[in-house]
């Protein structure tokens, strides 16, 4: 049964009430994307954020009452069953760090019920019949903890992420205009063959993009002198841990680097040892404190000896009091970060070790 008129207009207009709340939504789930995710992570990734228009929804349900298969007998029918008022595109530079950026935003979201989020990769490549869609979409609500003070009126409702390529971004916003929404009778057979003209050019410029950054990170590698950013800290950093992801839980690692001034290889040699750029030294202590921060209820905060939390293991057992001190305040920005509390848990772990065993 097509929409009447009427759910049709009061959900214009319960929206029209409502999209400050979807906005500020959105911004909120932006700012954690940008930050846990892509900055914490030194994924090279653009994230961005909108808030559907009045005029767009209402487009989207005459469009609806269209279709056989879009039955919303109520407006709560169509609050319930439309997810994409609030919307964030986290677009990566490299096809290939789309999976671990969905396997981020999984850990960092929640479901509708507190439970796991839904996760729809739309995957639709097919060349000969000119599609290229591919981008995978994650309905999102915020966890319990982040729903406090000027957030709490976020409860229930839900942001879509679209995590795709950059590339790949280019192809699928041209082709829902084009062949989506499309204009009086659709796509011509000129615009369709351009439009896959377009999609082939994507994927050669997907996989140029990742050449590049390959060959980016190898010149990284062997330069010498300070680091120039977070990806340059994880490139020369690489060839130490060779078996981890370093680029996981980077963001905190070379933060702490450089509020410590080790802020080349030479530095953290002269001041730390080479013992701090050895994994098979730095993995056991990370599973010991880590079996401590399960002792007392911590885990939480443990570290994951698959990360740059190898290194971040040897700037804690080094200068721990320095770390607490620096971050003690919260730096002029209210809360703490994660650091102070793990800084103030490897103090007293390290307090608690044997003579022998000491650490600090």
């Amino acid at each position: 049964m097509p929409i009447s008129e009427s759910v049709i207009s009061e959900a214009v207009a319960r929206y029209d009430r409502e999209r400050d709340r979807y906005i500020k939504l959105a911004s909120r789930v932006a700012d954690l994307c940008r930050g846990a995710i892509v900055e914490d992570n030194a994924v090279r990734a653009q994230v961005t954020s909108r808030t559907k228009t009045v005029k767009s929804f209402e487009g989207k349900l005459r469009r609806f009452s269209r279709r056989a298969d879009k039955n919303f007998a109520t407006v709560d029918d169509v609050f319930a069953q439309i997810g994409d008022f609030a919307g964030v595109r986290i677009a990566t530079y490299r096809p290939e760090d789309e999976a671990r950026v969905a396997e981020a935003v999984e850990m960092l979201f929640c479901g509708s019920d507190g439970g796991a989020i839904d996760i729809d990769l739309k995957d639709k490549l097919k060349p000969a019949a000119g599609q290229f869609y591919r981008a995978t979409h994650c309905q999102v609500h915020l966890p319990e903890n982040d729903l406090v003070g000027n957030y709490e009126n976020l409860r229930g409702a839900s942001c879509e992420i679209q995590i795709c390529s950059m590339m790949a971004h280019v192809w699928n916003e041209i082709e829902h205009d084009i062949g989506y929404k499309p204009e009086g009778e659709g796509p011509s057979d000129a615009e369709r063959g351009l439009l896959e003209a377009l999609g082939h050019l994507t994927r050669a410029g997907d996989a140029a993009i990742t050449r590049l950054l390959a060959a980016n990170i190898a010149r990284m590698a062997v330069q010498t002198g300070d680091f120039a950013d977070v990806h340059d800290f994880v490139a020369r950093m690489r060839p130490y841990f060779p078996d981890a992801d370093l680029s996981v839980n980077a963001g905190l690692a070379f933060d702490e680097a450089l509020a410590l001034d080790l802020v080349s290889i030479d530095k953290i040699r002269a001041r730390l040892g080479d013992d701090a750029l050895s994994p098979a030294i730095a993995a056991p202590k990370i599973q010991a404190f880590n079996a401590y921060l399960d002792e007392q209820g911590l885990s939480d905060l443990a570290l994951n000896p698959a990360s740059a939390d190898l290194f971040t293991i040897a700037m804690l057992e080094a200068d721990v009091d320095a770390i607490v001190a620096n971050h003690a305040g919260g730096r002029g920005k209210g809360r703490p970060p994660r650091i102070f509390y793990l800084a103030r848990a490897y103090k007293e772990f390290a307090g608690k070790q044997p003579a022998t065993d000491q650490v600090v």
